[in-house]
Formats: C-alpha cells, sequence, structure tokens
C-alpha cells in the first residue's frame, strides 16, 4: 500500500490540488443550497454586503518615482445610483401655484431651477399674459414669489424668475445632461403635487422635439422633470394644446435648452 511517506513532491501538490477543487466545488453546492432556503432578509442582506464591497486592484508593481499605484473600483447598484440622482435633482425642484377665485392656492404645475439667479422652466399650460405671478414652493418648503419672463413660440415651455430677498439669494440648479439618451436608457420623472413622487421608465423613442418613455400618463404632472441616473436633466413633462398629457412624452432637453438661452 502507497502512503504519503511513498509520494514525491510532484505528486502531494498534485493532490493538494485535487483535494482543494473538490473542496471548493462542494461548498459551493452548499452555500448554493442554504441561499436557496434562506428567508429573503437573509438573501437581501448578502446581496447588499456584495454591491457595496469594494474591490481593490493592485497591478504588477510598477515603479513611478518610487510610487505603486493602487486602484479602487466601487460597485454601485442599480438602487444606489436611483436613489443618488433623486437626492442630487430633488433641490432644484419647485411646485408653481396660483390663487382661484377663493384665495386659496393651486397647483399649476412643477418647475425646474435651471440657472442660480433662479430661473425657472416649466409647462406653458394657459399662461396668458407675462404679468401673471405665481408663488413657488421650493424644496426646502419656504416659499418665493415668480413671475413669467418668457414664453416659447414653439415648444410648450415657459421660463419664470424667481425674486430673490434675504433669505433666498441664491438658488440650486439642476445639472443639464451633456450626453445623447440611448434606447432603453433608464429614466426617472419628478412628479407630485404636493410632495415629490419618483417614477422610473425607460427611453422607448427620441424624436425631433419630443422624448417617448413607457412612464403612464397616470403618473405624470406638468412640468415634471425627467432625469437620468446622474441626476441631470434629460427632458420635461409639458402639455398638449388642449392641456391633456400624453402618455409618456417629454419635452427634449435641446429644446429646453434653446429656451434658457433665449431668456437670458
Amino acid at each position: 500500500m502507497t502512503t504519503m511517506e511513498d509520494l514525491t513532491k510532484t505528486q502531494i501538490i498534485l493532490l493538494t490540488l485535487l483535494v482543494s477543487f473538490v473542496t471548493s466545488i462542494a461548498t459551493g453546492i452548499i452555500t448554493t443550497s442554504l441561499l436557496a432556503e434562506a428567508p429573503a432578509s437573509i438573501t437581501q442582506t448578502i446581496n447588499r454586503v456584495v454591491e457595496h464591497t469594494i474591490e481593490k486592484v493592485t497591478p504588477a508593481p510598477t515603479v513611478k518615482g518610487g510610487v505603486t499605484t493602487v486602484k479602487e473600483v466601487t460597485v454601485v447598484s442599480d438602487e444606489d445610483a436611483v436613489t443618488g440622482s433623486i437626492a442630487k435633482a430633488s433641490p432644484s425642484v419647485v411646485r408653481l401655484q396660483e390663487a382661484n377665485t377663493t384665495g386659496a392656492a393651486n397647483l399649476y404645475a412643477i418647475g425646474i431651477i435651471v440657472s442660480k439667479s433662479g430661473l425657472v422652466v416649466t409647462d406653458k399650460r394657459d399662461i396668458s399674459t407675462d404679468l401673471t405671478f405665481y408663488t413657488a414652493t421650493l424644496a426646502d418648503g419656504s416659499t418665493v414669489r415668480t413671475r413669467i419672463i418668457y414664453k416659447s413660440d414653439t415648444d410648450n415651455l415657459v421660463v419664470l424668475a424667481l425674486q430673490t430677498d434675504a433669505t433666498h439669494k441664491d438658488f440650486t440648479p439642476i445639472g443639464l445632461s451633456s450626453g445623447d439618451l440611448r434606447l432603453g436608457q433608464t429614466v426617472i420623472s419628478i412628479g407630485g403635487k404636493d410632495k415629490n413622487a419618483i417614477y422610473i421608465g425607460h427611453v422607448v423613442s427620441v424624436g425631433t422635439g419630443t422624448v417617448l418613455t413607457d412612464i403612464p400618463s397616470t403618473a405624470e404632472t406638468a412640468g415634471a422633470p425627467l432625469i437620468n441616473l446622474s441626476g441631470d436633466l434629460v427632458g420635461l413633462k409639458t402639455s398638449n394644446d388642449d392641456l391633456t398629457l400624453s402618455a409618456g412624452s417629454y419635452t427634449t432637453l435641446t429644446a429646453i435648452k434653446k429656451i434658457i438661452s433665449q431668456a437670458q
């Protein structure tokens, strides 16, 4: 009978590798079986730990001035990208109210701040005069007066100016996307009459002046911004001439940039 003492060094190494290989396979099978039977709360926790793992990749030592470069790659989940983009864009969202016949304030539309000085782009809807004043509720709950300064003749967009005071001197503008939209790209609409309500969808088509998404019309609010996963503006919800909202349809960033330029 052959004993361990009879094995050569090469045979011992091969035997060790075989045992390690068999053990790793067995461990994988057992782990998979346990995870399949584990409660959802446990598997979700494990997934989140994996998603937030920071991988450190150290390449072969390359001496540059006596310094070895170490790269860190952060793994970001889709959930983190969505929540991060919403947090970035939300301070630029305002709600525009107008007084009705009883003096109560009605939501006119959502607006989005596009400049530090307080320019706001929103849906034109039924604005009839440039002298109309509205009240804008900012993300922190405070309010300022605002008035119309420019209306587009070709797109259902309007630009308003927030009035500065001792408390409100500078405003937080949203970032404007610098890239082109891609079919299937994830986009987020920030709507809601009283507070932010988030709707996630995908780009279905991109046409001249219009971005079509699969976000349902029941989830949309006039003037709602459409953002990407970087929190930058890519579109705006505008109404039709009869004030109805077309399902999933948003005015393109190109049109928004054009009216901003014209208003400045």
